[in-house]
């Protein structure tokens, strides 16, 4: 099945804190939400098991994205921090019970990109290791990022899910279409990016997505803000059709500043696409 839910606490919620946003989440009727730590991870672990309890009680999956500081193309004291906050997302992720993080690789700079491709993996690799040794089950994610000068399109994000055992890919539609000033924005690309999905990573890839969706605006350089999704052409009807004839499973997260009205506009407009 796929889920619906916010990045980060909606705003309709009562009391400050993630354990009551998961609360109002399931009242809402929407069955996931996205642990927004991008400026940093800190809380602990008594408040990451109070949030694992109201997930397990309210059934409301959860996923998270890391910190923004993260670059494992940068400099070797860069990479080590950024290392070291991946894996402070991951055990406190798992801590709260989530069941995938995601997070931006990195940035090209003057590097050219078969070296930011090799570096990112190299980094990955360590990751991985690091989650592997501390046994950490949650899914390791680097995003589909909406500016050129940021590594993440489609080609590499899958590239290094194929390279590295314990990585799969955060599919950010909005950033793509971003990214490409404004292209791939109907059901066959959408339908197309998703066979690309399966054809490199397998079926099993499909039944177990980790997707971002969100009305954006972009310029010659790619994403500058995301936007509620009535207010951009983002095309998100055509690309949950997409979603339900590909058959894909797992968490439908929309990153659009209306946060929860826009996951409620998502998982109807899927509810209705799937009765016809």
């Amino acid at each position: 099945m796929l889920r619906f839910g916010p990045s980060g606490i909606p705003r309709s919620a009562a009391r400050p804190g993630t354990a009551h946003a998961i609360r109002r989440i399931r009242e809402l009727g929407l069955d996931c939400m996205e642990m927004g730590w991008v400026n940093g991870v800190r809380m602990r672990d008594a408040t990451a098991d109070q949030i694992a309890e109201s997930a397990r009680t309210h059934d409301v999956e959860l996923t998270a994205h890391g910190p923004y500081y993260v670059n494992l193309c940068g400099a070797p004291e860069i990479v080590e921090a950024s290392l070291a906050r991946l894996e402070a997302t991951a055990r406190l992720g798992t801590r709260c019970g989530a069941r995938s993080f995601c997070f931006h690789a990195g940035f090209y700079r003057q590097l050219p990109s078969d070296v930011v491709r090799r570096r990112v993996r190299h980094g990955l690799r360590r990751l991985t290791a690091i989650t592997r040794g501390a046994r950490l089950p949650i899914d390791v994610r680097p995003e589909l990022t909406g500016r050129a000068s940021q590594a993440g399109s489609l080609d590499e994000i899958l590239d290094w899910s194929a390279a590295v055992p314990g990585i799969a890919p955060c599919i950010d539609f909005s950033h793509h279409y971003a990214r490409h000033g404004g292209a791939d924005n109907r059901y066959e690309r959408f339908a197309g990016m998703l066979e690309r999905v399966r054809v490199r990573l397998g079926e099993q890839a499909l039944r177990r997505l980790h997707v971002h969706i969100s009305g954006i605006e972009f310029g010659p350089r790619g994403e500058r803000r995301h936007l509620p999704l009535r207010r951009s052409r983002f095309r998100y009807r055509e690309l949950l059709r997409a979603l339900k004839d590909m058959n894909v499973e797992g968490w439908v997260i929309s990153e659009s500043p209306a946060q929860e009205d826009d996951a409620l506009l998502l998982q109807r407009t899927y509810r209705r696409l799937r009765r016809t």
